[in-house]
């Protein structure tokens, strides 16, 4: 079996491995925001709470939209924040080369 490399240096495993390690973490981060929205739309008393949804969903839509950037150059640069906000562990991304795991885990920290 052939192991194939892009351009940007991944190779079909990474990125099978990277697209359901997204996908996982897209889904922890979204669930726990509907159970908060859920949380707060359940102890509304007036029009400023709905407000303040509102506002919090118009600001993670925003994060959440740059934050789960899968283009390979950036792949690294978004597991690190992934990593940092807890979303992911280093373990889930088993199967990445070593080299890119040191990088991931030294961004995560800064």
């Amino acid at each position: 079996m052939t192991t194939t490399i892009t351009e940007t240096g991944w190779t079909t495993k990474e990125i099978e491995i990277s697209q359901r390690v997204l996908n996982k973490a897209y889904q922890r981060e979204t669930e726990t925001l509907v159970a908060e929205v859920r949380h707060k739309v359940n102890s509304m008393t007036n029009m400023e709470h709905l407000w303040q949804v509102h506002d919090i969903l118009s600001a993670k839509r925003y994060d959440l939209d740059g934050k789960y950037d899968a283009r390979e150059p950036m792949l690294i640069f978004t597991f690190a924040q992934l990593l940092k906000e807890g979303w992911i562990s280093l373990e889930e991304l088993g199967g990445l080369e070593s080299a890119k795991l040191a990088k991931i885990s030294s961004l995560s920290k800064i």
